[in-house]
């Protein structure tokens, strides 16, 4: 029986979920290749060229040729495309930045009539480093980084395919389900992503904070007047009033200390939540999907080329 994911057109709930993942990983791909860009000294004359080798090497070794690499994706993929051509062109000698990269892919989104991508390299090192509290689990060593990413972007953009397509391909159960499978998952990334940015938008109230101290101050001084009411010696006042002034100092400074505590970690268990999504796909991804080959051949036939019209 004809599975009934096959039978509609995907909802663009469905494809944006698709999307968002594929995002994920070409924007990891991309910051794998900018830490070994940046692992280069300021001055090395070699370096786009050895950046564009190791981009172009990764990419045929992987055996990713076939991927439908989207100009009209996300930034990240649109960069990811235009870093991927310039590294694998025989006759540019130069190499790749990805500054250049993302500089040429506004250029060609221009001249096409596009939206332009206006996430920078430096944008997406923050939106990582923001999304998961810097506590991101990546491989040390960039060539691993970068050839799990492009592992896991590729067979992402295969589900993304069968998504997109919908009713248009046939393809075989397993593959359909795992191509569900990345669309909850997506959804579930999505989710996240907007509870992350409401709490970053939130602003953190010090209204408690400052009720504490005016507690404490009122406390304070209402002692100290009454020590001065007692009629004791100058000595025997100061004996009484420096243990409260270490108390209210103590509980100034922790008052604030705890508003600083909460400031900081008020993030956290959204940024938890997303590194719990991350692996949860990485994971999956980190299986090759269950295509065969009249799968692919489908998808091949059916799926457009970058520049090509169905």
């Amino acid at each position: 029986m004809t599975p009934r994911a096959e039978l509609r057109e995907p909802s663009r709930d469905e494809l944006a979920a698709a999307q968002q993942v594929v995002d994920l990983f070409a924007a990891e791909a991309l910051l794998a290749l900018d830490r070994y860009e940046r692992s280069f000294p300021a001055a090395a004359t070699d370096k786009p060229r050895r950046t564009a080798d190791r981009l172009a090497h990764w990419w045929r070794r992987l055996d990713v040729d076939d991927v439908r690499l989207d100009p009209h994706g996300t930034d990240a993929e649109q960069i990811l495309a235009k870093a991927v051509e310039m590294s694998v062109d025989p006759d540019n000698e130069w190499g790749v930045s990805l500054e250049e990269a993302s500089a040429q892919a506004v250029n060609q989104a221009a001249i096409e009539g596009r939206t332009l991508p206006v996430s920078s390299i430096a944008d997406l090192r923050k939106q990582f480093d923001d999304a998961y509290g810097g506590r991101a689990d990546v491989p040390s060593r960039d060539d691993e980084w970068l050839a799990r990413s492009l592992t896991r972007f590729a067979r992402a953009s295969v589900l993304r395919d069968v998504v997109a397509e919908g009713a248009h391909v046939r393809v075989s159960g397993p593959l359909r389900e795992a191509a569900d499978d990345l669309v909850r998952q997506g959804q579930q990334l999505m989710d996240d992503r907007m509870n992350l940015a409401r709490r970053q938008e939130a602003p953190t109230s010090r209204r408690e904070v400052l009720l504490r101290q005016a507690r404490m101050t009122s406390a304070f001084f209402a002692y100290t007047m009454a020590v001065g009411l007692t009629g004791a010696p100058m000595w025997a006042e100061l004996a009484m009033k420096v243990p409260a002034l270490a108390v209210y100092a103590k509980g100034t400074s922790d008052a604030w200390m705890d508003h600083s505590n909460a400031v900081a970690t008020r993030l956290d268990p959204a940024q938890a939540q997303l590194r719990s999504v991350r692996t949860g796909l990485a994971d999956g991804l980190d299986t090759p999907a269950p295509a065969t080959r009249r799968d692919t051949r489908a998808l091949r036939n059916q799926t457009p080329r970058p520049g090509q019209s169905r």
